[in-house]
């Protein structure tokens, strides 16, 4: 099966693509790992190629790349709307495809959801919102989202919406319909999709508009972290419903658990404030008490379960829909491999990053001028009673209240390091935010 790119002029016409991110890398070589030809009306067909990029640096990246023959380079396919329908086409239809080293296979959900009827040809309109994916809206039911940057393995997105869709009753979520999976040598997830959440508004803008109108959230708001918070409970009851499926089956927390967790923080601790004290010298003085906060994890009884978790949770992964929540995007943290987002771990994880979005929120707010007020205490006082009722009497929390909370702010801290090395590295004028919060976290005794 010949290929129509033309190799020669990849690496420009991918240092052009929003998605690429690899632009701050000198490329070696650019090659086509593995590609498949999709037809579409009139007798035209279109290539789906899985391209390996090779820098002078570190390690190589995958990239799905759409492409239509041309005399004049390459030219995106999904520039053509028939590409889009055909590359939905694959999934609804559960097609098989062959491909240069393996195949393409198409997967459609036999859900209640999936039964939904779509019209011929199908409506399709693109979203320009997403930086790293391709994403359209099919007949206003549905939205498939093509994944440009490859990672070999399961997609959690992929697994966690499918084991959701079938295994579980928990609809607060956009549901997973479909997917499109490359099997062979290039095997990965190529797209999703999943139902489409008309006039929503993400946790983070509707939060921020909360937080502008004044010195106190209203009992409404309060009313309404307090259901996100309980939304969060019963992912987590879902999450860890199953015990006949060993990437979902709960886990025991057993003392090197929580050892190992208490020194990955640590050390964690250790490279952290290292950085940052060369341009905030005042956090050297908390780092003793920092580190007593993230060595009591290691001494505190064993109890609870690791399960599979959300991974990346903030207020910009929930939606706010007919006055309910969504939680969303279940792809884990972008840094992390495949392999350590699937690993299971304490639901405290997911609770402790909804946490500190409400410290950041708090901030943005008054860096437009907002004067400062008593907000984030309540927000996280009503999410976290939402989410403790919810949950209340789960084995995969701990059994007593003293090392719920010494789990919790362990990980709060862990989530604050976190940002502190993120924007140190992306958001300069931000890394004050989480190092204020360093400076005033308060240890328990």
């Amino acid at each position: 099966m010949t290929t129509p790119i033309d190799l020669s002029k990849l690496p420009d016409y991918l240092r052009n693509q929003r998605w690429f991110a690899g632009k701050a890398w000198p490329i070696k070589s650019v090659s086509v790992v593995d590609h498949a030809l999709v037809g579409m009306p009139g007798g035209r067909d279109f290539m789906l190629a899985v391209v390996e990029v090779l820098y002078e640096l570190g390690h190589p990246d995958r990239y799905l790349l759409p492409v239509l023959a041309s005399g004049e380079g390459v030219q995106d396919a999904f520039e053509d709307v028939e590409a889009l329908r055909a590359t939905f086409g694959l999934i609804r239809e559960k097609r098989e495809l062959s491909s240069a080293s393996g195949k393409l296979l198409g997967e459609w959900l036999d859900t209640p959801e999936g039964l939904m009827a779509l019209p011929s040809p199908v409506p399709v309109r693109r979203l320009h919102v997403e930086q790293s994916n391709t994403s359209v809206v099919i007949a206003e039911k549905v939205i498939l989202k093509v994944i440009r940057k490859l990672e070999a393995g399961i997609n959690p997105e992929y697994e966690v919406g499918r084991f959701l869709a079938t295994k579980t009753s928990f609809r607060a979520t956009p549901t997973l319909l479909g997917a499109l999976q490359s099997e062979g040598p290039a095997g990965a997830t190529l797209a999703v999709v999943h139902r489409f959440v008309p006039n929503a508004t993400d946790g983070w803008s509707y939060s921020l508009g909360q937080f502008r109108r004044g010195a106190q959230l209203t009992e409404g708001f309060l009313g309404e972290m307090r259901g996100l918070g309980q939304r969060l409970g019963e992912l987590h009851r879902a999450l860890a419903s199953s015990t006949d499926e060993p990437a979902f089956a709960p886990e025991a927390i057993h003392l090197e658990d929580l050892q190992r967790w208490s020194a990955s923080i640590v050390g964690e601790l250790g490279v952290t404030l290292n950085e940052a004290t060369r341009q905030f010298p005042e956090l050297e003085q908390r780092r003793e008490g920092l580190i007593e906060q993230a060595k009591r994890l290691a001494h505190v009884p064993p109890s609870g379960q690791k399960i599979r978790i959300h991974g990346d949770l903030h207020l910009g992964q929930v939606l706010r829909a007919e006055g309910d929540w969504l939680i969303i995007d279940f792809e884990g943290e972008p840094g992390r491999s495949f392999a350590l987002r699937r690993e299971k771990y304490s639901p405290l994880r997911d609770v402790a990053g909804m946490l500190r979005s409400f410290d950041y929120a708090e901030a943005t707010v008054q860096l437009e001028g907002q004067s400062a007020g008593e907000r984030v205490a309540p927000a996280r006082q009503a999410f976290l009673e939402g989410y403790r009722a919810a949950t209340r009497g789960a084995a995969f929390l701990p059994q007593d209240d003293a090392t719920f909370y010494v789990m919790l702010d362990a990980l709060e801290l862990e989530k604050m390091l976190y940002e502190v090395r993120y924007e140190l590295q992306n958001r300069p004028d931000w890394v004050r935010i989480p190092v204020q919060a360093l400076s005033r976290m308060e240890v328990r005794k």
